[in-house]
């Protein structure tokens, strides 16, 4: 049954129920209606006490969240999800005002000013480097090696506000572009250290983002594993797909939000995680 304006306003009043049973159902059912209620939430935030003030906000949490898991679902039954979209989405969680269209703007504007600068005979290697001049020279992009922990890192909309991020945000910004410029390159799952990877004469050859595009050879990535104290198998420098890659900008975030003791942000994105890897939300709502 549709609930019209008068009966929504009364729904969202009943928030001030103090018997937990009945503030339980009050809930249960404003999550049942959906986005649609969130402005009569929002009517009631000038007035309210600072115990309602929490309620709101903590139920207006749970609707957006169940929008967003909603979102992971369509976006997670495709053979390959949009890298592109779930980077968006992950965005989402963080900023939940995020406006998709002004970051997808950005990264038109700025492929089409490295195609612009782009020889029309240039192969894929001189190709990679101007499009990593561009974003790690003229724009600045770069390793935030000094708040290499602060959770805007793993939002793609904060990394190009801020120009900083960590290795496979920034990996991720270069593969958007390189898309937008049919630029055959792939995200390269090395631990601790996500590269971008592509081919060149037959031969793999990576750029490292975080180190403000460095190329790298196989032996150097190998090298660089084993100085970090990872056992170098061939698998780790293959290609890996937007599943993989979207699972990863999660985890990331799930490992500083139990760092922090933000528990509950980290558990919504394990729900993220599990959706991104199957498609399937087993969580009700």
């Amino acid at each position: 049954m549709t609930l019209d304006e008068k009966a929504l306003r009364s729904l969202v009043t009943l928030l001030e129920e103090e018997d937990p049973a009945s503030l339980a159902l009050v809930r249960r059912k404003i999550l049942g209606v959906g986005a649609a209620i969130m402005p009569y939430l929002d009517e009631l935030r000038p007035a309210a006490t600072p115990e309602m003030a929490i309620r709101l906000e903590s139920v207006a949490g749970e609707l957006r969240f169940q929008d967003l898991r909603r979102d992971f679902v369509r976006l997670s039954l495709a053979k390959l999800p949009d890298l592109e979209d779930g980077a968006i989405l992950i965005s989402r969680f963080g900023f939940a005002d995020v406006d998709a269209a002004v970051y997808r703007a950005w990264l038109d504007r700025v492929a089409a000013a490295v195609a612009d600068d782009m020889p029309s005979d240039a192969g894929i290697g001189e190709s990679v480097r101007r499009l990593s001049n561009h974003l790690f020279q003229a724009l600045g992009f770069a390793g935030n090696e000094t708040r290499y922990y602060d959770a805007d890192n793993s939002y793609l909309s904060r990394v190009i506000d801020t120009r900083r991020g960590i290795p496979v945000t920034l990996t991720v910004l270069m593969l958007l572009l390189a898309r937008r410029l049919r630029l055959p390159l792939y995200g390269v799952g090395t631990p601790g250290h996500f590269l971008a990877g592509f081919k060149e004469g037959g031969a793999s050859l990576f750029v490292d983002c975080f180190r403000g595009g460095q190329l790298m050879t196989l032996p150097e990535v190998k090298r660089m594993l084993v100085r970090n104290g990872y056992d170098w198998r061939p698998e780790l420098g293959k290609p890996v797909g937007s599943r993989e890659i979207l699972a990863r900008m999660l985890r990331n975030l799930i490992s500083i939000y139990q760092k922090t003791g933000a528990i509950d942000r980290a558990e919504r994105l394990s729900t993220l995680v599990e959706i991104v890897l199957t498609g399937r939300d087993t969580e009700p709502g």
